[in-house]
């Protein structure tokens, strides 16, 4: 029996550096499913990146932005945070009143206190920011009383500051040992006061007080995946990638193309290659991986023997070295991990 989905990512932008007239650059939204296995009209989710013209893209989803709780940004490039004022203007034009968390460099909240003031931009909602460099080892979200997103980030390698995200889903749960209430004769009226107890001990009239840990089982389930922003240093999520589902990484080039950029001596663009996170990902056993922000270069047919840059040699290359489930993105896809 297959496990229930815990997360639904839809991509909202695929490409690097700029768009493309079939992806946009970088956004993703990430559905928080719990233990659910379809998505329901109250369906958390948070995004991670917002370049320019997410919002538009967001229009051609089901995404409900009143269920949107958190904004998680990479770093300052801008394709990774152009879109995000145009965002946030019109959640408020919309009305909302709901808080909104936002995790990202401290110098996204300049960039933003800047542009609110000289735009005269008045918001409906509270924005808590949340810095990555002061953020605490994980940085919890309540979403019910038996429901938690943590969030953890690590530092990566590019052009300027840029992180991963780890972002895990909680779920306590509860299970009461029914064959031992049973053979105690614990009527069943007193099992849901076992099953909701906070304290350490339950009193059950004539049948006593009991420890909890006798009479229920409380157990954590957890469920990781892995986003990272741009990187020419894939090992640097060894760490972070322990008992994640999915790993989403860019691939910005493949070997032969990031190679003749370097050649040339002009700037080192430092994003991976195709390869390199292809090796990393089969060194570490991630079971899924997802390829994104590529290059404006290649096209979206698949064709491996076609000179012309396009997919088919994204694909081959990883698939050279990784044999786990390969997902090369595109936008609007929808995977659920």
């Amino acid at each position: 029996m297959s496990q229930p989905h815990s997360y639904q990512l839809q991509f909202l932008g695929t490409s690097s550096g700029v768009p493309t007239r079939h992806r946009n650059v970088s956004a993703l939204a990430v559905s928080l499913l719990g233990r659910q296995q379809a998505l329901g009209k109250d369906t958390p989710w948070i995004l991670v990146d917002c370049g320019e013209a997410t919002q538009h893209q967001l229009m051609n989803t089901k995404l409900r932005p009143k269920n949107l709780i958190a904004i998680l940004i990479t770093h300052v490039h801008g394709d990774h945070c152009y879109g995000l004022p145009g965002l946030l203007a019109s959640l408020a034009m919309h009305g909302r009143k709901q808080p909104l968390t936002i995790i990202a460099p401290k110098v996204i909240h300049v960039l933003m206190q800047s542009l609110i003031e000289l735009t005269q931009l008045t918001l409906s909602y509270p924005i808590t920011w949340q810095y990555i460099e002061d953020l605490p080892d994980e940085y919890l979200i309540r979403l019910d009383s038996h429901w938690w997103l943590g969030i953890c980030t690590t530092p990566l390698r590019h052009r300027c500051e840029s992180y991963a995200f780890a972002i895990t889903q909680y779920h306590h749960q509860r299970q009461l040992h029914t064959q031992k209430l049973t053979q105690l004769g614990i009527e069943n009226r007193l099992w849901g006061k076992i099953l909701h107890c906070q304290d350490k001990m339950v009193e059950l009239g004539a049948y006593g007080t009991w420890s909890v840990d006798e009479l229920r089982d409380d157990k954590v389930i957890t469920n990781k995946i892995v986003i990272a922003g741009d990187n020419d240093e894939p090992n640097l999520l060894d760490s972070m990638v322990v008992g994640a589902k999915a790993l989403v990484h860019e691939a910005t080039y493949t070997a032969q193309i990031k190679q003749k950029i370097l050649d040339k001596g002009i700037i080192d663009p430092m994003h991976s290659s195709a390869l390199q996170v292809g090796q990393f990902a089969s060194q570490a056993n991630v079971p899924m991986l997802i390829l994104t922000h590529f290059s404006a270069r290649f096209a979206l047919f698949d064709e491996p023997d076609n000179p012309s840059p396009n997919m088919g040699h994204i694909r081959t290359e990883v698939e050279s070295v990784y044999d786990g489930r390969l997902i090369l993105a595109n936008d609007f896809d929808v995977i659920k991990v």
